[in-house]
């Protein structure tokens, strides 16, 4: 009883806080959904100054927090032909975003709400994903509905109505799907000293945040760490890897420091377009630290 208690307090704080901050976006929402907008994006700073617990709370427990989020969201005084069944609360623009190298278990970083900064490596195509399969009994047509979690596919181990198991056949009209794809995000080179090799980072994406960046743009990913066992061959490995439940994405305009060129750096340049072998010293300078492939280098000097 006291933890329905608490949780209902929740719910109630959070429709507290819609109340102040998001009443017009809510209402906002509640015109464009479901077809043309399905998320209401939440400040951090306006929940951090609205309930300072709240706001680390979402924070440390996201999964939970989320849950009490929405569940405000889907109670909020609206009008009666209006339903926000499901539309997501997302949560964006977190302070003091996380180095992807310096993600640690001993910092607690795993199963909170971070941010990480980087460029966009690689993504996948937006596919299908189910997210409540519907099972037909092949025997008395009974369907069954299996929620399915976790990324491995849940099948029922017996029929509710004639309680055999099975044969079942997955009913797509039925099942509830949702728009799913992978993007890996690795740090970006101007972070890096000299001779570090860029860490990256794979970050799951659902639904309306699919399909918003392509390779080589630079984002900022607010999203839930997790961490899962890594197989060599058909074993398990003692080892785990990193990866994240994207929440918010942001595309980041790509910034370019202003360079300002001295009397002293004008008259060294023109001394150097003097050498003879100018585009030698240039090869020089290009990677100086990997021995070699000289011919490579030229044809990036070419490019500048």
């Amino acid at each position: 009883m006291a933890k329905a208690s608490a949780n209902a307090d929740l719910v109630d704080r959070f429709d507290s806080f819609y109340r102040n901050y998001y009443d017009g976006d809510i209402g906002e929402l509640a015109q464009r959904y479901p077809n043309e907008q399905r998320s209401l994006y939440v400040d951090y700073d306006d929940l951090y100054r609205f309930d300072v617990d709240l706001a680390e709370d979402y924070r440390t427990q996201p999964e939970q927090m989320r849950e009490y989020a929405e569940e405000a969201l889907r109670q909020f005084d609206l009008p009666a032909d209006v339903k926000l069944g499901r539309a997501h609360v997302r949560l964006h623009n977190l302070p003091d975003p996380v180095d992807i190298r310096d993600i640690r278990v001993h910092d607690d970083h795993i199963g909170r709400l971070v941010k990480v900064r980087g460029i966009v490596r690689k993504a996948t195509d937006v596919r299908p994903k189910v997210v409540e399969a519907a099972f037909e009994c092949q025997r008395c047509g009974t369907m069954t509905y299996i929620p399915q979690r976790d990324g491995s596919f849940q099948e029922p181990h017996e029929c509710q109505g004639c309680e055999r198991q099975g044969p079942f056949r997955v009913n797509h009209d039925q099942s509830e799907f949702v728009d799913s794809q992978q993007i890996r995000v690795q740090e970006s080179p101007e972070g890096l000293r000299g001779g570090e090799t860029p860490q990256h980072i794979d970050v799951n994406l659902e639904d309306d945040v699919t399909g918003m960046v392509t390779a080589g743009d630079h984002v900022s990913i607010t999203g839930v760490l997790h961490i899962e066992q890594m197989e060599q061959g058909s074993e398990k490995s003692a080892v785990f890897d990193l990866y994240m439940d994207g929440v918010a994405v942001e595309i980041e305009d790509e910034e370019f420091e202003d360079m300002e060129i001295t009397p002293e750096d004008v008259e060294e340049i023109l001394a150097l377009s003097q050498e003879p072998e100018v585009h030698e010293l240039m090869i020089d300078s290009i990677a100086p630290t990997i021995y070699g492939y000289r011919e490579e280098k030229f044809a990036m000097v070419l490019q500048l």
